[in-house]
């Protein structure tokens, strides 16, 4: 019976939980349980000599069968349900003369048929056919009482009746067995399933909460880093209008104004980049053939110039005629980005390697230094949303929010991006795209 339960809980027979309610796969299994009891009971009944109670089995098999067609493969339940509450209880009350009233099992069909119109029956229909029920079991004895010639006993001996009370009361109990059963069961799938997703929003929520905050933390951050460039320039311009600055003051000052520039012109490109995609739900991707050497060449040329004033030597290297299939300005993004990290965190006189190359069907593109190197308690937030103020080895500061970049805009342009790292002896981030 266990194995047997097993096989009726396969989608394939009662249906898939994602399309049918848990009323409509009680039906069911239902129908196919009373279509096998109904199989053993037709020769059961002509075995001890009850020809209406057989032929009434035989209709009800093939009812059966018809209403788990129009609920399962035509996917009317509904009506396959009031059609079955309907010939169950008419069936039963036939077979309640033609089998000896209350002589026989009758009553404990009408057991049955009210289980079966609890565990089948939508919410809307519950008390109507409940009611049904009741006044068919009262209106039967009521007429049994008045008229007992209507209900004679038809068994021929105390071993057909004990036959047809042990055959009726097995089918009972087995229908009843697989309703409750399938009941429990899948009310607690249903309870599980609803404490799992009550923790996902909950998960979410908290999500939500830290993405939040972290988001008014980011804004907190770059308004901050724009006043402060802003007040070193308005600073700098009252000291030209009222001091008379030197050659050597006046270099070492537009050094320190253009560092200021460039690191608020680096921020406030990331901030942009990363807000549009907030806005717009993802940014809008154009694929296209980009040489891999040129975008080295042409998108690193700010870069190349800022790793010479800081004393690091930026050394590209890109196989010939190395085409990706990519997003042009996301692309140029994500290189500044690594390399500017590269050069911040590496100290004068380091070395800083961009070098791509060809590897199984994709290119592979590795920015190299050999700086400070990545923290262990740093790692784990590289890709993630974590506004804070960093500075590189001569006090350079970001805000964090370049590497997301570099991961959302590499997933959007079907690339991967991944690090190596090695404490004091500097860190590896390497870039895969497809060739065009």
């Amino acid at each position: 019976m266990i194995v047997f339960g097993k096989k009726l809980s396969s989608e394939k027979i009662i249906g898939d939980p994602k399309s049918f309610s848990l009323e409509e796969r009680i039906f069911n299994t239902v129908c196919i349980i009373a279509s096998l009891a109904l199989c053993f009971e037709v020769p059961f009944n002509l075995l001890i000599g009850l020809m209406v109670p057989a032929l009434l089995c035989v209709v009800a098999l093939s009812l059966t069968i018809y209403f788990f067609f129009i609920s399962r493969i035509r996917r009317k339940s509904a009506l396959g349900i009031q059609l079955f509450s309907f010939v169950c209880n008419a069936l039963f009350v036939v077979n309640y003369f033609y089998n000896s009233g209350t002589f026989g099992p009758n009553l404990l069909l009408f057991s049955l048929a009210f289980l079966l119109t609890v565990s089948i029956i939508p919410k809307a229909y519950f008390r109507f056919w409940i009611s049904v029920n009741l006044l068919t079991v009262i209106v039967v004895l009521i007429v049994e009482y008045q008229y007992p010639q209507l209900a004679p006993s038809v068994y021929e001996s105390r071993l057909s009746k004990a036959i047809d009370f042990a055959i009726t009361y097995f089918v009972v109990i087995t229908l009843a067995y697989f309703s409750i059963t399938y009941i429990r069961k899948y009310h607690d799938i249903e309870k599980d399933s609803v404490l799992e997703k009550n923790a996902a929003i909950e998960a979410q929520k908290k999500e939500l909460e830290r993405l939040s905050a972290e988001k008014d933390k980011l804004f907190s951050i770059v308004t901050h880093d724009i006043r402060t460039p802003l007040g070193s320039i308005q600073s700098y311009l009252e000291l030209l209008t009222e001091v008379d600055l030197n050659g050597a003051e006046r270099l070492d000052l537009e050094k320190q104004l253009l560092q200021i520039t460039r690191d608020t012109s680096a921020m406030l490109t990331n901030v942009l980049s990363w807000t549009k995609t907030q806005i717009e739900g993802g940014a809008h991707v154009k694929f296209e053939s980009v040489a891999v050497g040129a975008a080295l060449i042409e998108g690193l040329a700010i870069e190349k110039n800022i790793s010479i004033k800081k004393g690091v030597t930026l050394e590209l290297d890109c196989e010939d005629e190395l085409h990706i299939l990519a997003d042009r300005n996301m692309f140029h993004l994500v290189l500044r980005n690594l390399v500017n990290n590269a050069i911040k965190f590496t100290p004068k006189d380091g070395l800083v390697e961009v070098r791509a190359v060809e590897k199984e069907g994709h290119c592979c593109i590795m920015v190299r230094d050999n700086g400070l190197g990545i923290g262990i308690d740093q790692q784990e937030h590289l890709f993630k949303l974590n506004a804070a103020s960093t500075y590189g080895t001569n006090k350079e500061k970001g805000i964090g929010l370049g590497l997301l970049l570099c991961k959302e805009f590499t997933a959007m342009q079907g690339g991967e991006i991944w690090f190596e790292n090695h404490v004091g002896q500097g860190s590896t981030f390497y870039l895969s795209f497809k060739l065009a």
